[in-house]
């Protein structure tokens, strides 16, 4: 019987019943597997005590929505650590290929022990950069996401046999799975959230930090990050619909 060792969280807020139900329906199959956070809601968190706790920066250039994601996602951080358990955690306009248990178990067993961050995807916007070869070359791979909007039916359906690889960076967060000392190292590079300028060498320019999706390309080099090439899951990153909507404008 397929299990999952790494239970699956999806933000979402109270706020956006519609995305919650949505969620549910099209990743009906993950049901025993998921549970609904209450994400944090950027509008009415105190900027003044989180700059007081040492969580951001006083001048931190986040939106509310950028804001909210992020604490969002340190909250769940936060909850690795106190169960001393590795999770899983993704948006919820994620969409999970029907294998996804099959295809992400095994992948799971052959991460190193000292793991830290598993990407399971990322928006098809802009480049994700990988070792695909270790020692020998990288590889930055470039998507069609209209394509992938449109054939989200059958990414579902497909076959797929991915296989892990050392991440170095990618955009948007959809989903990832976090081990303990994952969680306890995004912490210790990611705070306080703050305003720098990171190096995209796919890109070949640097980004400013408007959202977590940013920073965490400043981290991921610097721990033990992987992904799973191809996806086993993905998002249509719908703009218009976006809370957030700052890296998306940086990239495209």
């Amino acid at each position: 019987m397929e299990s999952w060792p790494l239970p699956i969280y999806v933000m979402n807020l109270d706020r956006s019943k519609d995305r919650w139900l949505s969620f549910e329906k099209r990743n009906s199959h993950l049901k025993q597997y998921v549970s609904r956070f209450a994400a944090v809601d950027g509008k009415n968190a105190s900027r003044d005590l989180l700059a007081n706790q040492g969580i951001i920066a006083r001048d931190l250039q986040y939106n509310d929505g950028a804001l909210g994601s992020a604490l969002s996602h340190l909250t769940l951080w936060n909850l690795a650590i106190e169960r001393n358990q590795a999770i899983t955690i993704c948006e919820d306009d994620a969409i999970f290929n029907l294998g996804f248990i099959a295809a992400a178990e095994p992948l799971v067993k052959t991460l190193p022990k000292d793991w830290h961050v598993m990407f399971w995807g990322w928006n098809f916007d802009s480049i994700v950069w990988f070792d695909v070869i270790p020692g020998v070359t990288t590889c930055v791979g470039q998507f069609d996401q209209q394509r992938m909007r449109k054939g989200v039916e059958a990414f579902q359906s497909a076959n797929l046999n991915p296989q892990l690889f050392r991440l170095f960076q990618a955009f948007g967060m959809p989903c990832y799975s976090i081990s303990v000392a994952g969680a306890q190292n995004m912490k210790r590079f990611c705070l306080p959230f703050r305003n720098i300028d990171v190096p995209i060498p796919g890109l070949g320019r640097t980004l400013p930090n408007r959202d977590l999706g940013v920073v965490v390309n400043d981290v991921f080099p610097k721990i033990n990050t992987f992904v799973s090439f191809p996806p086993l899951v993905v998002t249509p990153n719908d703009h218009n619909i976006s809370t957030v909507q700052t890296t998306s404008a940086q990239i495209r």
